[in-house]
C-alpha cells in the first residue's frame, strides 16, 4: 500500500519537471521553480470587541471558564464542587450579557431616555444626570463594546445630601444591579476581585457576584466614602487602590480577575460610581480617573418629594389593613429643617410607617428621634 509522504511528492514534481524539460526542443535545462516569498504581512491589529445583534457582550469567555476549572484539579473533593457551582453562574448564556443602553429589537423602544424617571426630586443632580444623558446617546450608538461603556464618575457632598440615594434610582431607572463597595476602612481588595483561592471557604468578589449573578454586562457599583480608602501598601499588590484602579481603567478592567474562582472576566463595562465627602483627600491616580460632581443639599420641595415618593413605594411593598396617607403638617416641619440631612428624614419616614402599622392609625406621622432633637438643641448638626 502505497502512503502519501512530502518525499514521494516531491519525487513526482521533480519526474514531471525533467519530462517537461525533455519535450521542449533547444530548451534550457530548467531548474525547479523557486517558492515564491510570502508577501510581507501587515502589523495584526485587535479585533473588535463584538455586540452581538441582541445588544450584548461576551463577559465570561469559554476559554477563560475551561482555564478556572483546569486549576481545580487539585482542590479538595468538597471544595470543587462548591467552585464548580461558582463558575457554572459564569457559564450561563454562554458568558453573554446585556448593555442596557442597546435597545433590544421589539422591545423597549421606548427607553431612549431612561434619565427621565429620575424627577425633580433630584434637581440637585442635574449637572450629573445631562452627563449620564450626553454617555448613554455615545455608548448606544458603539460599534464596538470598547466604547459602549459609562465612565465612571464622582459624586462629592456633605453626607446624607442623597449621594447613595440617587445612586439607588439610577439602578431603577436603567434596570440593572446595584452593589455598594464600604471603601471607608478597607485594608484588602477581597470584597471587590475575591479572597485567595488558597484559602478554605474562599469567596468570590463583588464584582464576580454582579456579573455571574445578574443579566447585565453593566451592573452598578457604588464605592462609598472613596476618600477614606488605604493607599498603596509597600509592596502588597492585592490593595484596595490597586484592585480599584485596575477596575477604572478600561484596558485591564477587559482582564479583571478574580482571586477566588481565578477567573479573568471583561468587567470594563460595569458602571462604577464614587462618593466622597471631600475630593482632596484622593490620591492623584484615582482622582484623574474619575469625572467630578459637587452636589449641593436638596431644598426643602426636594426633601418633600423624596418623602411622597418613598412613602409610594413603601406603601406598595407592604400589607396595609387600611389606607395609609402623609400627615402634611408633620412633613411640613420636618422638610423645611435646614439642617435635615436625607439618610436622617427617610429613616424618620420608615419608623413613622412602622408604627402606623403597627398601631392601626390612618396617618403617618414623622417626627426626629430624641437623639437628632438632643443634637440641634446642643448645636450639633
Amino acid at each position: 500500500m502505497l502512503r502519501y509522504s512530502e518525499d514521494h511528492e516531491h519525487l513526482e514534481l521533480d519526474k514531471l519537471l525533467l519530462r517537461v524539460s525533455a519535450s521542449t526542443p533547444n530548451s534550457e535545462p530548467q531548474s525547479a521553480p523557486q517558492p515564491t516569498p510570502a508577501p510581507e504581512q501587515p502589523a495584526r491589529t485587535p479585533e473588535p470587541l463584538v455586540i452581538d445583534r441582541r445588544g450584548m457582550v461576551r463577559v465570561f469567555s469559554f476559554k477563560a471558564i475551561c482555564t478556572a476549572r483546569d486549576l481545580l484539579s487539585g482542590v479538595r473533593e468538597a471544595e470543587r464542587k462548591r467552585f464548580e457551582v461558582i463558575l457554572d453562574r459564569a457559564e450561563r448564556d454562554d458568558g453573554w450579557r446585556s448593555l442596557p443602553w442597546r435597545a433590544l429589537p421589539g422591545k423597549d423602544t421606548d427607553r431612549d431616555d431612561p434619565f427621565q424617571d429620575l424627577g425633580p426630586e433630584y434637581a440637585n443632580f442635574r449637572e450629573v444626570i445631562e452627563h449620564l444623558r450626553t454617555q448613554w446617546t455615545c455608548a448606544s450608538r458603539a460599534l464596538d463594546s470598547a466604547a459602549a461603556r459609562i465612565d465612571p464618575f464622582l459624586l462629592v457632598g456633605d453626607p446624607g445630601v442623597g449621594k447613595t440615594y440617587f445612586a439607588s434610582a439610577l439602578a431603577s431607572a436603567l434596570r440593572v444591579r446595584m452593589d455598594v463597595y464600604s471603601a471607608g476602612g478597607a485594608v484588602d481588595a477581597m470584597q471587590l476581585c475575591g479572597s485567595d483561592a488558597r484559602w478554605y471557604g474562599s469567596r468570590p468578589g463583588l464584582v464576580y457576584d454582579a456579573l455571574s449573578l445578574g443579566e447585565s454586562a453593566a451592573p452598578l457599583l457604588v464605592v462609598d466614602e472613596i476618600d477614606k480608602i488605604a493607599p498603596h501598601s509597600g509592596g502588597n499588590r492585592d490593595t484596595p487602590l490597586n484592585s480599584l484602579l485596575d477596575l477604572l481603567e478600561p484596558e485591564s478592567a477587559r482582564r479583571y480577575c478574580d482571586m477566588s474562582v481565578q477567573l479573568t472576566m471583561d468587567a470594563s463595562h460595569v458602571l462604577v460610581i464614587a462618593t466622597a465627602n471631600d475630593a482632596r483627600e484622593l490620591s492623584a491616580p484615582l482622582r484623574s480617573r474619575l469625572t467630578e460632581f459637587h452636589v449641593n443639599p436638596p431644598t426643602a420641595e426636594q426633601r418633600r418629594l423624596i418623602v411622597e415618593r418613598q412613602f409610594g413605594a413603601l406603601y406598595a411593598s407592604h400589607q396595609c389593613r387600611n389606607d395609609l396617607e402623609l400627615d402634611e403638617a408633620s412633613v411640613a416641619a420636618v422638610t423645611e429643617t435646614p439642617d435635615l440631612d436625607v439618610r436622617s428624614l427617610l429613616r424618620m419616614l420608615r419608623t413613622g410607617f412602622a408604627r402606623a402599622l403597627a398601631s392601626g392609625s390612618p396617618r403617618v406621622t414623622l417626627a426626629p428621634s430624641r437623639q437628632a432633637q438632643a443634637r440641634r438643641r446642643i448645636g450639633f448638626v
